[in-house]
């Protein structure tokens, strides 16, 4: 079994998006080996951190209050089979459309599965100062599809919405099926198989609309043997 890390981690001094509502990440050194109390060396931590700024799931509650936030989604959704949609030929600022998916997955069955949709681009161009400006991205014909072909979770490398789109048609059509959306993954050029098991489960904060998550694909089998 093989495993490709598909998790776009959190450090200090990593890029934002740029509203000034929207807190940077910072490692902050509470405790450290020569101010520990006790004598014993310890380190403690604490982070400041908006839960979208690196690989993270959103939960429906992002965009309908009162709905299911991280905490109360089944974990079943985030561990199991999924597949790859390779799309990087899409370039930058152009929409992957139902059309677009149709192309690249057929009649293949979906119901129950993770779509994990692959442009590279966060790999690509993460870091560049327009970064949120020019990705490519779901259209609302796309979230349409995969609500129709039964997705359990959309996972993605790009933006999800259309850069300057206030009405945000893709999160509302997905989370309001009650489909999360795995936003920020990377390395999905490492897969050497179409179809892996994913893990990808958000950690359980109460009352959060959305998670961090460390997402990895395993290839070759499950975690319980050979598939």
């Amino acid at each position: 079994m093989r495993i490709v890390d598909l998790t776009h981690g959190f450090r200090a001094g990593m890029p934002a998006y740029g509203a000034a509502w929207y807190a940077r990440f910072d490692l902050r050194r509470i405790l450290t080996p020569d101010t520990d109390p006790a004598g014993q060396g310890r380190t403690f931590s604490q982070f400041v951190m908006n839960p979208h700024n690196a690989t993270h799931v959103d939960a429906p509650s992002h965009f309908f209050p009162g709905a299911p936030g991280v905490a109360e989604l089944d974990p079943a959704i985030f561990l199991g089979p999924a597949v790859v949609a390779d799309l990087t030929h899409k370039g930058l600022r152009e929409p992957i459309t139902a059309a677009d998916l149709d192309a690249v997955m057929g009649g293949e069955d979906l119901r129950g599965l993770r779509l994990l949709v692959r442009t590279d681009y966060l790999d690509r161009h993460w870091g560049d100062p327009d970064f949120w400006q020019k990705p490519p991205y779901l259209d609302a014909t796309a979230a349409a599809w995969c609500v129709e072909r039964g997705v359990r979770l959309v996972g993605l490398d790009c933006l999800t919405e259309e850069p300057g789109d206030r009405a945000f048609p893709v999160h509302r059509s997905l989370l309001g099926a009650g489909i999360p959306i795995l936003e920020y993954i990377r390395n999905l050029a490492a897969l050497r198989s179409r179809r892996v098991w994913l893990s990808a489960l958000p950690i359980v904060v109460h009352g959060a609309e959305a998670a961090p998550v460390r997402a990895v694909a395993l290839e070759g089998g499950t975690p319980d043997g050979p598939g």
